[in-house]
C-alpha cells in the first residue's frame, strides 16, 4: 500500500547487519544508525526509520509467538499429530494477518486514504480465503476421523478373530469390543 521503508531499501548486506545489530541488546538504536550509515558511507537511515522498523519487526515477532502459542494450546487440547502442526500454525497466522489487515483498512478508511472499492475487494477476498481455510480444516478433520474409525474397526476385527481362535467367550468378546473399541456387538 505504501512505499518501502528506508530500512527495506538498504542493500541486503547492510540490512542483514542491521538485523544482527538489532538482535543485540547491548547496542542502542542510535549506535545502529551510526554504524549502518558509516558502513554505507552516506546517511541512508534515520533513528526514526530504524525505530519504526524495529517496532514493526517486534510486532511481527509477537504475532508469530502468539500464533505458535495458539497452535500449541490447540494441539495440547486436540492432539499432537505432528503432520498437521505446521498447517495449524499457518492457519492461525493467516487469521491473525486477516484480522490485522481489516483493522488497518478501518484506520485507512477513517483517514480517507484508500479507495472504498479496493477496500471492499480486499475484505471480500480475505473473507473468502478464511472461508476456504475453514472448509479445508473441516475436510482434514473429517479425513482424520474416517482414518481413525477405519483403524479402530480393523483392529477390533483382528482382536475378535484372535479371541475366537483362543476360545474367548462371546460375552467377554462383547465386553472387550464395547469397552476398548466402543463397538456394540
Amino acid at each position: 500500500m505504501g512505499q518501502k521503508s528506508a530500512v527495506d531499501k538498504l542493500p541486503e548486506p547492510l540490512r542483514k547487519r542491521l538485523i544482527e545489530l538489532l538482535n543485540r541488546p547491548d547496542v542502542t538504536q542510535l549506535e545502529i544508525v551510526d554504524a549502518i550509515n558509516a558502513e554505507a558511507g552516506e546517511p541512508l537511515i534515520s533513528k526514526s526509520s530504524l525505530n519504526r522498523y524495529a517496532l514493526r519487526m517486534k510486532k511481527f515477532a509477537e504475532k508469530n509467538r502468539q500464533a505458535r502459542e495458539v497452535a500449541e494450546a490447540y494441539l495440547e487440547k486436540y492432539g499432537s499429530d505432528t503432520r498437521n502442526k505446521l498447517g495449524k500454525v499457518v492457519n492461525e497466522q493467516i487469521r491473525l494477518v486477516a484480522f490485522d489487515l481489516i483493522c488497518e483498512l478501518e484506520e485507512l478508511k477513517e483517514s480517507k486514504d484508500v479507495d472504498p472499492k479496493l477496500m471492499t475487494e480486499v475484505i471480500f477476498k480475505v473473507s473468502r480465503g478464511l472461508k476456504e481455510l475453514e472448509h479445508a480444516e473441516k475436510l482434514n478433520a473429517e479425513r482424520e476421523d474416517a482414518i481413525k474409525e477405519l483403524i479402530l474397526k480393523e483392529t477390533a476385527a483382528k482382536v475378535e478373530a484372535v479371541g475366537k481362535k483362543k476360545g474367548v467367550s462371546k460375552e467377554a468378546m462383547e465386553t472387550i469390543l464395547a469397552e476398548v473399541f466402543r463397538i456394540q456387538a
